[in-house]
């Protein structure tokens, strides 16, 4: 493990911790997805941790990132509002800056949460987010005024590739989207293969990114959700999204204001610096599969970027 040595108010990390990490990278790097359950934290909550713990890392595992490099530093408060410590089981000591890597050179990172394992001396096991949310009142999420985000976001987004220096036309543009990260991401395929599902064998994957953690907001707490006509949504009569089912519903609606917010975007013209094929489609993924546009076989009615005349 590569440790950092700008720490130089800081003693070494503790023996158990490199051991940890050094361990981890290794089940990692083999795709050893029982490995890596079996290396973490053995005293969860019965409310955790969820499943994208899980997912995310296999996720990038079998995506072919390996890790470049791996920082341990004393465990500080992160700035990011979608993800709080007393969310954190057992409540972490250290954690370990992860740099991973594919073969097309394209880097992520990645972040691991330690803790001491009561019982065991001097040994360390990850730390997870768990489903606990704290208590506090949300405002109302209204899709309205996060459409209007978005649009802001994808133009600039547009502008920025349109100066990319490739002679290829775009076959795809593509958002994806997760409330369990609370972000947003806008990818560009220039590959005649290009079609939906392709994830990081995009020719611009990721190109740009937006956080939106007020989405993950309103699976954890209870506000109300206002539609673009300004009627309020809800998933059940308490006006939680606490279940899979209202999970699915919930990424149905923000789909759905995302599809509205591209075909807004092309019907004004603001693809045409795109340099499209005259078959480049749109498209909207959820990362979990909860919400795709459009159906298979319904592409390439309503989803060229170019607009029909």
């Amino acid at each position: 493990m590569r440790y950092s040595g700008r720490m130089t108010s800081s003693p070494p990390p503790p023996p158990g911790a490199v051991a940890f990490v050094d361990r981890w990278r290794e089940l990692f790097d083999a795709r050893d997805w029982s490995g890596l359950r079996a290396h973490e934290h053995p005293d969860f909550p019965e409310a955790g941790p969820p499943r994208q713990n899980d997912s995310f890392i296999r996720g990038l595992g079998t995506s072919g990132f390996r890790v470049t490099s791996a920082t341990l530093k004393p465990f500080v408060q992160p700035r990011w509002s979608i993800f709080r410590t007393q969310r954190l089981h057992p409540q972490p000591t250290y954690w370990c800056d992860l740099v991973l890597k594919n073969a097309k050179g394209h880097e992520t990172e990645a972040f691991i949460a330690l803790a001491p394992w009561e019982g065991t001396e001097g040994a360390f096991r990850a730390s997870y987010y768990v489903a606990i949310p704290p208590k506090k009142k949300v405002a109302p999420l209204d899709l309205g005024k996060e459409r209007q985000r978005v649009a802001k976001f994808l133009a600039k987004a547009v502008k920025d590739f349109s100066r990319v220096q490739d002679a290829r036309p775009l076959q795809r543009l593509e958002l994806q989207y997760s409330t369990d990260n609370g972000t947003l991401n806008v990818s560009f395929d220039l590959d005649p293969a290009a079609e939906p599902g392709r994830g990081d064998a995009m020719t611009h994957f990721g190109f740009a990114e937006l956080l939106v953690p007020r989405w993950a907001d309103v699976k954890d707490h209870k506000p109300s959700l206002v539609g673009l006509d300004g009627a309020k949504l809800a998933a059940r009569e308490d006006g939680t999204w606490g279940t899979p089912e209202a999970h699915a519903k919930l990424e149905e609606h923000l789909g759905k204001m995302l599809v509205a917010t591209l075909l807004e975007l092309r019907d004004s013209s603001q693809f045409e610096a795109l340099r499209a094929s005259a078959t480049a489609e749109l498209g909207v993924e959820e990362y979990e599969g909860h919400f795709g546009w459009p159906d298979y076989e319904e592409r390439g009615r309503e989803n060229r970027i170019a607009s029909s005349p």
